[in-house]
Formats: C-alpha cells, sequence, structure tokens
C-alpha cells in the first residue's frame, strides 16, 4: 500500500538564487548604480544645504585647508568635516559638478547595502540579507538622500556599521577569544567617524538602542566586557579630537558654540525655519519614507514576536531608537530617524526569507489598503499636472510626472513582492530608475540661477555680486564666486553708487505653493507672496544703459516660482 502524497511545497518565489555568478557585493553595486546613477548629475542642487556642502568642500580645496569649512567667505559650522573629505575626493577625480558633489552619498548607499546584507546573512540567511539590503536600496527615503549632497549617508553607514558590531558584540553565538577582536574595532571606529560625519546623532541612535534592548525589549544580562568600553572610549574621542581641538583652536570655540549651540541644540527646542511641530509627524512620515515596504510592517511584527530573541530585539530597538530621540526634537524633517532604517529592513529580510516555510507571503488586507492609497497619491499628482489650470510650465508637468511615476514604480515593486513575480520585480526597479532621468532635466531646464550662470560667469572676479531678495545659496555654487546678500534695498543703492557691483540680482516676483492653495480655498485669482518690480524698476533707472537680463523659473529651495532680474552696469560691460 502506497503511502498517500505529500501536498507539493509552496514555491520559495521570494528567495534568490542560491547560486549567483557574481557576488553579493557586485550584484548590489550593479543596482545602486542602476537606482542612484541616473539623473543625479542632472537634477540641481536642491534645498539650501545641497549647495552650501558643495561649495564649502571647493572653498576648503581653493584655501588648501582639511580643518574648518567655509561657505561665501565665511565660515560654516554646520557640520563636522567628514563629508567635506569625502566630497573632496570625488571632486579631484570628477571635477566641480553635480555628480561630483553627491557621489558620496551614492557610495554610502551601497555601502549600507553591502553591511545590511552581511550582517542578515550572519544573523539569518543569505536570503534574508538578500532582501534587507534590497530592501534599503528601493525604499523612498533612501532613493531620495542616497542622491543629496548632504552628510546624511555618510552619518548612517557609521550608524550601521556601529550597530552591525553591537550585534555581533553583545547578541553573536561565537566571538574571537582576542581581547579587541574585529567587531570591537569596527564599533569605535565607526562611532568616532560618525560624530565627524554628522555629530552626536551617530552615538545617540546605538546607545538609546542598547538602552532600550538591554531595559525595554530583551531584559536578560548582556555581555557587556565584550564592548571594551574604556579603550574603545579614548579611541573615539581621540578620532574626534585629532580633528575637533585644532578645530577648536582655530576658530576660538565658535565651532563647538554655533556648531553644537546653535544647529544641534537651538533646533531640538525651535522649530527651524518657523516649521510647525505637529505630533506623530515621523510615524505619519514613514508611510512615505518606507515606501513600499512599510505595506509588510504587520507581517513583520508577526515573525518578530514569533522569532523574539536577542538578536531581533536589538534589530527593534534599532529601528526605534531615532524615533524616540527626534519626537520631541522642535526642527521636524521626515530624513532625522533614517539611521534606524537599516535595522527595520533586517526584519523585513527575515521575515521574506522565512515566507515560503509559512506558506508564502501575504501582506493582507493592511498591505493592499496602502498600496491602493499610494496609488491614488500618485494618480492625484498626474491629474494635478496635466488636469486644469494648475500646472503652467511643461517642465514642471514632467517633474509631477516623474514624481507619480516613481511613486507607482515602488508601489508595484511591493506587489511584485507579494506576489513573488520577478519579473515584475525587475521591471518595477527599471521603471523607478527611469523616472529619475526626466526629473532630473526637468527640473535643471526650470533653474533660475542655471539660466543665469552663463551671464555672471561675463563678470569680472575684481567686482562684487550683489543679491537682494533672492538669496539662495545656489547663487554661490553655480558662479563659483563670493556674493553679498542684502536684505534692505538701501544697501544696493549705495553699492551700486560706489561703483565697486560687478552686478545685482533682484527678485522681482514670487508664487509659493501656499498661494496656489489659497487661490483652490477661496476661488480667488493667485496673487503673488512678493512683487518687488517697483524697486526693482526704481534701481534700473538710476543705472542708464546697463544691461538687463530677466529670467524666471522654480526655485527648488522655497517651491516657489520665481521672477529674477539681472543687471550688470554698464561699465562693467565697457
Amino acid at each position: 500500500m502506497t503511502a498517500d502524497p505529500q501536498p507539493a511545497s509552496p514555491p520559495a518565489p521570494l528567495s534568490p538564487p542560491q547560486k549567483r555568478s557574481l557576488p553579493a557585493w557586485l550584484l548590489l553595486l550593479l543596482l545602486t548604480a542602476l537606482l542612484y546613477l541616473p539623473g543625479t548629475g542632472d537634477i540641481p542642487l536642491m534645498d539650501r544645504d545641497e549647495p552650501r556642502f558643495a561649495h564649502a568642500t571647493m572653498e576648503m580645496m581653493q584655501r588648501d585647508t582639511w580643518l574648518i569649512p567655509y561657505f561665501n567667505g565665511e565660515y560654516r559650522f554646520d557640520k563636522p568635516p567628514l563629508t567635506y573629505w569625502w566630497m573632496r575626493l570625488h571632486y579631484l577625480l570628477l571635477g566641480f559638478n553635480e555628480l561630483a558633489a553627491r557621489l558620496h552619498s551614492v557610495v554610502a548607499v551601497w555601502l549600507v547595502a553591502i553591511v545590511v546584507f552581511s550582517t542578515g546573512k550572519r544573523l539569518f540567511s543569505p536570503p534574508a540579507g538578500w532582501w534587507a539590503a534590497v530592501g534599503w536600496l528601493t525604499c523612498l527615503q533612501a532613493l531620495i538622500h542616497g542622491r543629496l549632497c548632504v552628510a546624511d549617508m555618510p552619518m548612517v553607514l557609521c550608524v550601521t556599521l556601529t550597530m552591525a558590531a553591537l550585534l555581533e558584540l553583545l547578541s553573536g553565538r561565537a566571538v574571537s577569544d582576542r581581547r579587541f577582536p574585529a567587531a570591537w574595532w569596527q564599533l569605535w571606529l565607526s562611532i568616532g567617524a560618525g560624530f565627524l560625519a554628522k555629530g552626536p546623532i551617530a552615538l545617540l541612535v546605538p546607545v538609546l538602542a542598547v538602552l532600550l534592548w538591554r531595559f525595554a525589549f530583551w531584559r536578560k544580562p548582556a555581555p557587556w566586557r565584550r564592548l571594551g568600553m574604556g579603550w574603545g572610549l579614548l579611541m573615539a574621542l581621540v578620532i574626534v579630537a585629532a580633528w575637533g581641538i585644532p578645530a577648536l583652536m582655530q576658530t576660538h570655540g565658535l565651532f563647538w558654540k554655533v556648531g553644537m549651540g546653535e544647529h544641534v541644540v537651538k533646533r531640538g527646542t525651535q522649530a527651524f525655519n518657523g516649521r510647525v511641530v505637529l505630533p506623530f509627524y515621523y510615524f505619519a512620515t514613514a508611510f512615505l519614507s518606507l515606501l513600499p515596504w512599510i505595506a509588510f510592517l504587520p507581517l513583520v511584527w508577526k515573525h518578530l514576536r514569533a522569532s523574539w530573541n536577542a538578536q531581533t530585539t536589538l534589530l527593534l530597538a534599532w529601528f526605534t531608537a531615532p524615533y524616540l530621540i527626534f519626537l520631541a526634537y522642535a526642527t521636524q524633517l521626515p530624513h532625522y530617524v533614517m539611521p534606524g532604517f537599516p535595522g527595520f529592513f533586517l526584519l523585513l529580510g527575515a521575515t521574506l526569507a522565512a515566507a515560503p516555510a509559512q506558506r508564502g507571503i501575504s501582506w493582507g488586507l493592511f498591505g493592499w489598503i496602502y498600496a491602493a492609497l499610494m496609488a491614488l497619491v500618485a494618480m492625484a499628482v498626474l491629474s494635478l499636472a496635466w488636469a486644469g489650470p494648475w500646472v503652467t510650465v511643461d517642465s514642471l508637468r514632467w517633474v509631477l510626472t516623474a514624481g507619480a511615476g516613481l511613486l507607482l514604480a515602488l508601489v508595484t515593486l511591493g506587489i511584485a513582492v507579494e506576489r513573488g513575480h520577478r519579473v515584475a520585480m525587475g521591471l518595477a526597479v527599471v521603471l523607478a530608475a527611469g523616472c529619475l532621468v526626466p526629473f532630473g532635466k526637468a527640473l535643471r531646464a526650470e533653474h533660475p540661477v542655471i539660466r543665469l550662470a552663463p551671464e555672471l560667469a561675463q563678470v569680472s572676479g575684481d567686482k562684487d555680486l550683489l543679491a537682494w531678495g533672492f538669496t539662495e545659496p545656489s547663487l554661490v555654487f553655480y558662479s563659483d564666486r563670493q556674493w553679498t546678500m542684502l536684505s534692505k534695498m538701501e544697501r544696493v543703492k549705495e553699492r551700486l553708487a560706489k561703483g565697486r557691483a560687478g552686478a545685482v540680482v533682484m527678485l522681482r516676483r514670487e508664487w509659493t505653493l501656499s498661494d496656489r492653495i489659497k487661490q483652490w480655498r477661496t476661488g480667488s485669482p493667485i496673487t503673488t507672496s512678493k512683487d518687488n518690480q517697483q524697486e526693482v524698476e526704481a534701481v534700473c533707472a538710476t543705472l542708464p544703459g546697463a544691461r538687463v537680463v530677466d529670467v524666471e523659473g522654480y526655485n527648488l529651495a522655497r517651491s516657489s516660482w520665481v521672477e529674477l532680474r539681472l543687471v550688470i552696469p554698464v561699465k562693467m560691460q565697457e
């Protein structure tokens, strides 16, 4: 009598091939290049921080200094120097351009993926490490900040290295008998480097994560002696002091007073740029920042509860720590909590890798509702771009279209993973990469400072450049010149009268997003936030024969449409 046939095992659509012709680091490099290089050299430097970081590095090179960053001829105390040092290498290799300025973030996001992969492989399995790394590379917040010229990705890399070392030292099954194993060196070197990347957050996240793990999530004795805190703290302090002491001496203590007092403490107690403090802000932004992978959150939580151990609880503490740190922080920005994302993706990787043994993957009702809502958001953006009178500039239509396409591509990726369709996964990744090319080119076409750059290049280098009403740092980067930013028109007139001004850029009119919203709510014609036409014309009347160039475009720093006037006095033309 033959035994009843056993039911066929469910397919394992989520597990990557166990034998790969290429090593994991190279596959992750190719995926990073596909997702992060297209459009990165075309997108203009955005917000105010990008051009400041980018040109501060240029000014450090021009001054031949490694200690103190400068921007527009003045000290820049916002961040420690690691990002500037890293960017400097890429400038030497590729020249002064947007791609070189952002390449450190691209490289850092790839290195985070490698650390995540190796950690997931060691803690769980190679498929778990693979899906954790892929999840990290394809989440929306990483796709944004992985191509920005700021200090966040180097800091996230250092925190990831720190937490990976803590996972091995505090919850690892086997640790080297050596007094200072490799994980010990990794822990304290990355803490020192992390402080040089973005200050105390690189230490606060690991400290709070360990405290949460020990006293809230795991509550069992931990092998603290493995951390070697005495010698470790000393080594980290030496790394920081090697730069910090000379920097403090050279600036007479201003680097600490301004860098910590203004840019860390003050931002924690006072909302930056008058932002409104919103409760549960970071929990709400997680639904965009972790797109599409937060759709698996209920499944991750279910798997976590079923595998509650020293490793998984430390990963949970890692993910939770930044949210608790910034919960009471007055200045709220969605990327502040990004140092905890690798912890989430390691838990996600373990969940997805275990899914075949649990009869496949299904994100349930929560996931489908979330995917539907994100798809509706993308469709709303497309409607905003192409239906009605809201957007009247073709380039901005394509910016919105590319953004909506990226959202739809990520939603599709999540659905493809849930359904186990590998071809659809690949197509979604290619679509996401493809959307970033027109996004960058369209934004560049409407950048007002880039439009002015050829005219500014003709102004003599021994003359002053003045700006009034429009004082964006992009003026400094795209002209590679120092600017005098003036808040009063009387100062502009005084400097023009002295004959030292080679050119002046003035804001004629500006329309902000709030103006559009007000028009939508009231039904009234759109009005400008600022209308300086009379003052600008009055200045031009005092400069007969001056060369006048009018441009308009999209100001990325304020999400506003601006009309600018460049005036070059007649003496300069002669």
